[in-house]
């Protein structure tokens, strides 16, 4: 879908990774540049040493090919969603429901269509613990302990979650094995050594090359904050590991009460960013989000039906749903009760899409249930299947139409390319534009880029000391992005005084939508 708006990669990530598999590639090697404006891509090499490898053997452009072979690669995620909703359910069609929900839920389909590291460890984590759960099996045990240390070198979020749904896994089984008198010192040793253990191997490694952002997170008071979060989830997960019975006399609500808790929190979240921008110094709530509400309201209905009658069995799939819900819900809720700023905005909707393999097992349950309930009657079946398919399509925007969606323009240009390689062949090395362009011209070309015109604009302030400035003409419509604030919006007015006052040097594109490469004629 991105290849209908521009060959290159979908996202500013793609850019760095690109550079530095191509980098890997010309040296011969991976290292680590603390001067490199890539170097904090370069401290995480798992997506650059696999794309390097990629590129080397099929003789690809590790630029002009990243966009159409990181997704196929992503798509695959399919597999284990499918192989989730056949073990859940026992049948082919809930394994088909499940990979239909990966393939066509608008937020999984945007990051399998992003080349990112995140793409990547939503195919590898949903492995790793699926060879966990399958831990009795010793090759399966020890090749989940190889994709555990390898997604440590991919990106520490999806580390972190994958680390907490083992760890949730192992809370389960031995919470379980304590209940039945099966309780043994030596597996529960083993399961802590190859699961929750391993994150002090990443721990290790991200404080050796000085990861970005890991101070903030183990700072003292923000530490004390996730321990408490951890420790609070831990023991409302340990009593469901037992199936919840329905008494006589009594409705059947807490397995209802506990699945709508967590669709109940993202639509308030949701709602409350849309009315006053709930995050401070971020952008709210877009309009193009909320209509998609009620599709995904459809989505979460199916889902909380699953979640009721998985609950009243006891098993490793009811074991597995549980440890893939607490994990990114205790991330969410850290991200919002460490203050509600930008930082904790990205760990809060990175940390969502991770619900996704578990919305996708239950969904597979719900449909299945329904399916068997209507037997033969074909015109229900029909219906059923058609608005389940509907539902799904209605979220799809969220892929391919991110700027009223989500207030975030993912498409770099191929005009906008060759404007930042122009002015990389001009010899520039300091050049002004907006947030986006900025961001790519520093990633792949290597030049100084400044991303604060659009504010200086805005704002009338002196743009001396650049040598150049890259400027859109739709900044003065749609407006330049500072994400995570809402976009800067230029006056037509003030963006022509700007052209007239310096020398423009180069012009692409259609009108209305020109790229302008500026020469400042402004003093120093």
């Amino acid at each position: 879908m991105p290849l209908t708006f521009s060959p290159l990669p979908f996202g500013i990530d793609g850019f760095a990774l690109g550079r530095i598999s191509s980098d890997i590639v010309a040296r011969g090697g991976w290292r680590i540049d603390a001067t490199d404006l890539n170097s904090y891509n370069q401290k995480l090499p798992g997506f650059s040493l696999l794309w390097s490898a990629v590129t080397s053997v099929g003789g690809l452009s590790p630029l002009a090919h990243l966009q159409f072979i990181m997704p196929l690669i992503a798509s695959l995620s399919v597999i284990p969603a499918y192989l989730f909703g056949a073990k859940a359910t026992g049948r082919r069609l809930g394994g088909f429901v499940a990979g239909l929900f990966i393939i066509f839920f608008g937020s999984f389909l945007l990051l399998t269509s992003t080349p990112s590291k995140e793409s990547i460890g939503l195919l590898v984590f949903p492995a790793a613990v699926l060879l966990f759960l399958e831990r009795r099996d010793p090759r399966k045990r020890a090749l989940s302990v190889v994709l555990l240390l390898y997604l440590a070198f991919l990106h520490p979020l999806t580390t972190l979650l994958t680390l907490g749904m083992t760890s949730a896994l192992v809370v389960l089984a031995q919470r379980r094995a304590i209940a039945r008198g099966r309780f043994s010192f030596r597996s529960f040793v083993l399961d802590v050594a190859t699961g929750p253990t391993l994150a002090i191997p990443a721990w290790a490694y991200y404080v050796t090359v000085d990861l970005p952002f890991l101070a903030d997170l183990l700072a003292a008071d923000a530490l004390v904050l996730f321990l408490g979060i951890v420790i609070l989830l831990t023991a409302l997960i340990v009593p469901m590991g037992r199936p919840a019975r329905l008494r006589i006399g009594q409705k059947f609500v807490s397995p209802v009460a506990r699945g709508i808790l967590v669709p109940a929190v993202g639509v308030l979240v949701v709602l409350g960013n849309a009315r006053g921008g709930l995050f401070a110094g971020a952008v709210g709530t877009q309009s193009g989000l909320v209509q998609m509400l009620p599709a995904i309201a459809v989505l979460a209905a199916f889902a909380v039906t699953g979640y009721q009658l998985v609950r009243r069995t006891t098993n490793r799939m009811n074991d597995l749903i549980v440890s893939m819900l607490v994990a990114p819900v205790a991330l969410i809720l850290f991200g919002l009760l460490r203050g509600l700023d930008p930082e904790s905005l990205l760990i809060v909707y990175r940390s969502v899409d991770f619900l996704d393999y578990a919305f996708a097992i239950l969904i597979g349950v719900a449909f299945v249930a329904a399916w068997r309930w209507l037997g033969l009657w074909r015109p229900a079946k029909a219906a059923l299947l058609a608005g389940f398919l509907v539902a799904l399509l209605a979220t799809t925007p969220m892929a391919w139409n991110t700027p009223a969606v989500f207030g975030v323009e993912n498409v770099a240009a191929p005009q906008e390319f060759r404007a930042l390689a122009s002015l990389a062949s001009f010899g520039a090395r300091n050049v002004t534009t907006d947030q986006r362009l900025a961001a790519v011209g520093a990633m792949w070309f290597g030049y100084s880029a400044d991303s604060s015109l659009p504010l200086k604009l805005r704002d009338n302030e002196s743009i001396g000391g650049f040598q150049y400035a890259l400027a859109l003409e739709r900044w003065t419509t749609v407006g330049a992005q500072v994400h995570p604030a809402p976009n800067v919006v230029i006056s037509a007015v003030v963006f022509e005084n700007f052209l007239a006052e310096n020398r423009i040097v180069y012009t692409a594109g259609p009108f209305g939508d020109r790229v302008f490469i500026v020469q400042l004629l402004t003093p120093a």
